[in-house]
């Protein structure tokens, strides 16, 4: 047992005693999370959730849903369903006194007009029971497969699938993914709470993201795989993965709460984080959750991979690094708030460094005070909700910053002066038109950002970037739309156009984090998009057809076209796809 899991586990048992409930979370990129940001933005429900921090806590979902519901001035037949969703999809934690009358599935309280509106007394509960379980044990309530309820003792237990199929008109064969999987979640004495998943996945992905995989010798969003061939499709360049999220919590009081796992995190208000995004694998993590007044302090102590290979024969453990991340988000009022953010990565010969466990100390005077070469950033980020459908959000990231080459002296573009901007708008019920959603973004990332002079201190995990997924030395502009014209149908158009420069074998531009910052850099007039510059735009198209809770049948279509001034580097993709999902909520593959 190494310093860091000694050192973690022994702080994970102190902080078993005086403990109460705490909630699990809902998973990234779903529907939850998506209508709870809505509902934030709307202002009408009163919650303590501070967005930037995902994912959220299914607890404060279903208050949040609950508020909103009694709070609404007026609400619609797709503004009740997705109420409603909202309860099945987090039942468990519905106000008892809500749940001492159940509705069943042919009591339907939302089947008024579409212009109708419903208030409180119209509902006799939220929580809602299948009149006829299947076999009369299974789907007891529309969210769950099969469920326990006794004293002391609460249990979920679902199943996660996606089939799916594609063509591209650039490739050969049929594009397919295969996922199967189980979802596990629930707690004990109203204590101790614990969450787990397993996702097997056999996929062929297209070509641009099988160059990324040749690239960087990892699946985005995974670690290990190997090859696979099908002959049912007659098709190569096919993988084979497993992936897994656990975590266990517990709350040391009514304010602070600790968690123990394996998985991923977000920080931010953007489809981009340029702080904390869950873009690359899942990582083990010891996470302190402290909110009190207008305040959520998170702290993170995880242990990463700077290396995917591992050797083809024989066992061996992949190589380990380290990052401590805290960030502090401070609500102004209920439609303004302002975050800190700071993380180092380091590696001690696979120990911990212990003083960064520390968990109110600024980084940067551990690293001083230790004469570290660790790689520190900080950041600043803020929310605006105003007029009840606008968002103004936006992150400013410092990975290094020297005055003097910006104001003072006459050489520019020094390649040490490491940062990124972020800006963005979303506009909710856009032009007068319910449950259309707009948002805006622009991201920005200097040459050589994420970087490190020790290339096991870059800000990547599984040599994957633990920000946005184009690394450093870009542009990029995005445009989203979604609309729900009625409660079972979800679309979703996207517009990304970015300009960005490439590395060359023999030069650095500072485009990947994984190159080492200190050889063969260019050490002033430095600019965005330097090296092999191109564009890249992508259009993609999504409808989404809601057949039973968190049952989707999914129609698919995407565009990439990569134009670089190296034409060897030149790229179209063309996508056609459709398939049908179950509980499983992948990120868009949009890089």
């Amino acid at each position: 047992m190494n310093r860091l899991t000694s050192s973690l586990a022994a702080v994970f048992l102190l902080f078993q005693i005086s403990i109460s409930a705490q909630s699990y979370t809902a998973p990234a990129h779903s529907m939850a999370e998506w209508l709870t940001d809505r509902y934030l933005i709307l202002g009408e429900g009163e919650s303590q959730i501070h967005p930037e921090l995902k994912p959220f806590s299914r607890k404060d979902i279903a208050g949040l849903a609950v508020s909103a519901f009694k709070n609404a001035a007026e609400s619609n037949r797709r503004d009740n369903r997705n109420f409603q969703y909202l309860w099945n999809e987090n039942n468990e934690f519905l106000p008892d006194t809500l749940m001492e009358t159940e509705v069943s599935e042919s009591n339907d309280p939302f089947q008024s007009s579409e212009s109708a509106t419903s208030n409180l007394a119209e509902i006799h509960s939220f929580y809602k029971k299948n009149d006829h379980p299947l076999f009369g044990i299974f789907y007891k309530t529309p969210a769950n497969f099969f469920e326990v309820n006794v004293p002391g003792f609460r249990l979920k237990v679902n199943p996660m699938l996606n089939v799916a199929f594609g063509k591209s008109q650039d490739e050969k064969g049929i594009l397919f993914a295969n996922q199967r999987g189980l979802e596990i979640r629930g707690d004990v004495d109203g204590k101790a709470w614990f969450y787990t998943n397993v996702l097997e996945t056999q996929t062929k992905f297209p070509d641009y993201v099988n160059g990324f995989i040749k690239k960087y010798n990892a699946v985005p969003g995974n670690g290990l795989f190997k090859n696979f061939d099908s002959k049912l499709f007659n098709t190569e360049n096919a993988y084979d993965f497993a992936n897994a999220q656990a975590n266990v919590g517990f709350n040391v009081s009514k304010h602070i709460g600790v968690e123990l796992g394996h998985g991923r995190h977000n920080i931010g208000n953007g489809y981009r984080s340029l702080f904390l995004s869950d873009f690359s694998n899942n990582y083990f993590y010891l996470k302190l959750n402290t909110r009190v007044w207008k305040f959520h302090y998170q702290n993170l102590f995880m242990e990463l991979t700077p290396s995917a290979f591992k050797p083809a024969t024989g066992d061996s453990i992949l190589a380990k690094k380290y990052a401590a991340i805290h960030y502090l988000n401070y609500q102004i009022t209920p439609r303004l708030a302002i975050g800190f953010f700071e993380a180092t990565v380091f590696n001690r010969s696979e120990n911990f460094e212990l003083q960064y466990l520390n968990p109110v100390i600024l980084y940067r005077t551990v690293e001083q005070a230790i004469g570290s070469p660790d790689n520190v950033l900080i950041g600043l980020d803020w929310r605006y909700n105003f007029l009840k459908q606008f968002q103004f959000y936006g992150q400013i990231l410092l990975d290094e910053f020297d005055f003097n080459f910006i104001f003072k002296s006459k050489q520019r573009g020094y390649w040490g002066n490491k940062n990124g901007v972020q800006t963005g708008l979303k506009y909710i019920n856009a032009l007068g038109i319910k449950h259309l959603d707009l948002q805006f973004e622009f991201n920005q990332v200097r040459p050589y950002t994420y970087s490190h002079s020790d290339t096991l201190n870059s800000f990547t995990h599984y040599r994957q970037p633990l920000a946005h997924p184009m690394g450093a030395n870009f542009r990029e502009i995005v445009g989203i739309l979604r609309y729900q014209p009625i409660h079972r149908l979800t679309l979703q158009g996207r517009f990304l156009f970015s300009k960005y420069g490439e590395d060359e074998a023999a030069k650095n531009w500072g485009a990947s984090p994984l190159l080492d910052n200190e050889i063969n850099r260019q050490d002033y007039d430095n600019k965005i998009s330097q090296g092999i510059m191109a564009t890249q735009t992508i259009l993609a198209a999504e409808m989404n057809w809601q057949l039973y809770h968190n049952l989707f049948l999914d129609f698919r279509i995407l565009m990439r076209d990569k134009d670089s001034k190296s034409d060897g580097l030149d790229l179209k993709t063309s996508v056609f796809g459709a398939g049908i999902r179950m509980n499983i909520w992948n990120q868009n593959l949009d890089f």
